[in-house]
């Protein structure tokens, strides 16, 4: 051995890492050992070769089936075999291979896509193939998220996040309208100080400008500019550019998000500004229960810590459960304005019934009236507490066929629970929220439903030889006298209300409206023991309401400086005066042949001349088509079949004031 070698052998030496030996001694299969302060290895060296580095990626063996096992005998004489790589490291191997087969299968989608796209298409078929692409990716559509529930024991397949195009997609949608920047800022306050106080579905602070409300929901700012536009002929348009994105973006390419949501529920609470032949309400409020379903408003996040979320792509499991935040303010009042428009909805036209009740909406329900970011946030809280007393009075009870319950309470008892409730709601509401008009009529028409239920129930009555008619009922009479005096309590909020308040009437008002009048008039024409007629009809006239609800609505378009649209199909305070001659036509082909209104205004009857001085019968009714689904609804009613009976005991309980 030389002194060079002899030096180079007793000089310190490390081992190379598995997989980074230099080429030769790879080459070679001999063990590769690094000099200290060396710039080779000790074989290299020693040989006098040049030492290359490793290549920086080595090749992956092909897995081969293990060999089987030794006999003992052998298995003993051999050294132990090399620990087996840890499971973490296997795990990670195999995660590396999905990852690069799922980017290999994804480019090669991508290119089929790209090879079966025509040079040549119509510009109908570009733009919808842009849309569709932009809006639903494939990889997006076959990889849901899975949320796995451990607390619950339920597995959920979660909507992907939306697309960032669909904001802009939607822009594009709304852009066909340019409204000036002045008029924009002009009509959103109208919105908010007319529109919103009715419903408030929806919190636009007052530093929000119209140009910054476009831009972030462009589906809400279209139906906005659409219900506080004084143009009719620009309202009918833009109505028309809002089911042109209800039909393509939710309903044929599956979009949704809040902004979609809230702009269908308020489309839909105003739906009669642009009804046509037939009401469409009940239609979008199932779809707006489709949307927040389809959002997951209708329950509220699982907690980090019981849930397990594998989602196919490329996004850790980890970073899926980060992202499960709580449900925002916005996101609990939307789910409650859901709530709020299938119970306007039932109340309209009965077809659909309310959206059930459960703890989540209980729940968004208290943090809506602690955490509300505004007082109107308070003011949808009370309206949907009486919806849900006046949902247990009309809406139907379910099919208990085959279910054996215990009998109902008795109708006292029903009523003067929900009395109770809704005193509660009453005394509990603040100064600035109780001031508000529409509270008032939430408040007085709960009021009045709960005393028309009660005075519904039929009661057991005496045979007629035991009958003394002479003497009246006082607690009838005070029954009738409570629900006189709920009608006048909201007629005195009507009155005081001004003229510009009819803009912001959603249907569930107009529908207030209505219903208080059928009563009155029952009232009016009601032939009960010790019940004074002339008084009551000199207290509250319905006819002297439906002649100042004309004159309001005949004055209201010059007032706010509304145009109609040309042609056949007039704007809705242009028709608003046919609803009503309509409904006082109602009214007096049921009105008894000695009473004689004065007809203030104009009925069909008046206006042929037809008229004898008989007002009543059905010498109105004749020839006569009504085409409102609501007065129709109104038609198709007895307005004065017995359906005021007495109570099935004579106990009395005064409702509460």
């Amino acid at each position: 051995m030389t002194p060079e070698s002899a030096a180079a052998a007793a000089a310190p030496l490390t081992p190379a890492p598995y997989g980074q030996a230099c080429v030769g001694c790879s080459r070679a299969k001999c063990k590769c050992f690094y000099r200290i302060g060396g710039a080779s290895c000790e074989r290299c060296h020693r040989l006098g070769k040049p030492c290359e580095s490793a290549p920086a990626v080595r090749k992956r063996k092909a897995r081969r089936t293990p060999p089987p096992p030794p006999p003992a005998a052998a298995a003993a004489a051999r050294p132990a075999p090399a620990a087996a790589p840890a499971l973490g490291t296997r795990i990670e191997e195999k995660l590396d291979d999905l990852v690069t087969l799922l980017r290999s299968q994804r480019s090669e989608k991508q290119t089929q896509v790209d090879q079966n796209t025509p040079q040549s298409m119509p510009p109908e078929e570009a733009t919808a193939g842009i849309y569709s692409a932009a809006s639903t990716p494939a990889t997006t559509r076959e990889n849901p998220d899975i949320v796995l529930d451990t607390d619950a024991g339920v597995m959920h397949i979660l909507r992907p996040d939306s697309p960032p195009m669909s904001s802009s997609v939607i822009s594009d949608d709304v852009s066909v309208h340019q409204v000036p920047e002045g008029v924009g800022e002009e009509q959103l306050d109208v919105f908010r100080d007319i529109f919103i106080p009715m419903f408030p579905a929806v919190h636009l602070p007052v530093t929000t400008s119209a140009a910054q409300l476009r831009s972030e929901k462009p589906f809400l700012w279209l139906v906005i500019m659409a219900l506080t536009s004084r143009d009719v002929a620009q309202q009918f348009a833009m109505g028309e550019t809002i089911w042109q994105v209800i039909s393509r973006r939710i309903v044929s390419q599956n979009y949704a998000d809040l902004d979609l949501l809230l702009g269908v529920v308020c489309f839909a609470a105003w739906s009669h500004y642009f009804k046509k032949d037939k009401p469409f309400m009940s239609m979008l409020s199932q779809l707006a229960v489709s949307l927040a379903f389809e959002l997951d408003l209708h329950r509220d996040v699982p907690p980090a810590a019981s849930i397990v979320s594998r989602r196919r792509s490329l996004l850790p499991a980890r970073q899926r459960i980060a992202k499960q935040h709580p449900r925002t303010t916005e996101e609990r009042r939307t789910m409650l304005a859901v709530f709020h428009l299938t119970s306007s909805t039932w109340s309209s036209y009965r077809k659909t019934e309310p959206l059930r009740w459960t703890p989540y909406l209980s729940e968004c329900l208290h943090i809506l009236s602690e955490q509300g970011e505004t007082h109107l946030d308070i003011l949808l809280v009370t309206q949907i507490r009486c919806q849900r007393i006046t949902n247990q009075l009309t809406c139907p009870p379910a099919d208990e066929s085959e279910i054996v319950l215990p009998p109902p309470p008795s109708s006292s008892i029903v009523a003067g629970v929900l009395s109770r409730q809704l005193n509660d709601i009453r005394q509990n509401l603040p100064d600035e929220v109780a001031s508000h008009r529409s509270a008032q009529f939430y408040l007085c028409y709960t009021g009045l439903k709960i005393r028309e239920y009660l005075l519904g129930k039929p009661r057991h009555r005496p045979p007629p030889d035991q009958r003394n008619p002479a003497v009246p009922h006082l607690e009838r009479i005070q029954d009738l006298e409570s629900v006189l005096g709920t009608i006048e309590q909201w007629l005195a909020l009507y009155a005081a209300m001004p003229k510009r308040g009819w803009l912001g009437f959603t249907s569930d008002v107009f529908t207030q409206f209505t219903q208080h009048l059928v009563v009155l008039f029952k009232l009016s024409v009601l032939e009960e023991p010790g019940w004074d007629l002339r008084e009551a009809r000199w207290r509250a006239d319905v006819f002297a309401v439906l002649d100042r609800a004309y004159a309001d609505v005949d004055q209201l378009p010059g007032l706010v400086g509304m145009t109609d649209a040309d042609g056949p199909r007039r704007g809705l305070f242009f028709r608003m005066k046919s609803l009503l001659r309509d409904m006082k036509t109602l009214f007096l082909a049921e009105l008894p042949p000695d009473v004689a209104p004065v007809a203030a205004f104009p009925t069909p009857s008046s206006e042929s001349g037809g008229g004898n001085g008989s007002y009543g019968g059905a010498d109105f009714a004749e020839d006569f088509a009504f085409t409102d689904e609501l007065l129709m609804s109104l038609m198709q009613e007895d307005i004065l079949a017995p359906g005021w009976d007495f109570r099935p005991n004579n106990s009395y309980i005064p409702f509460d004031s």
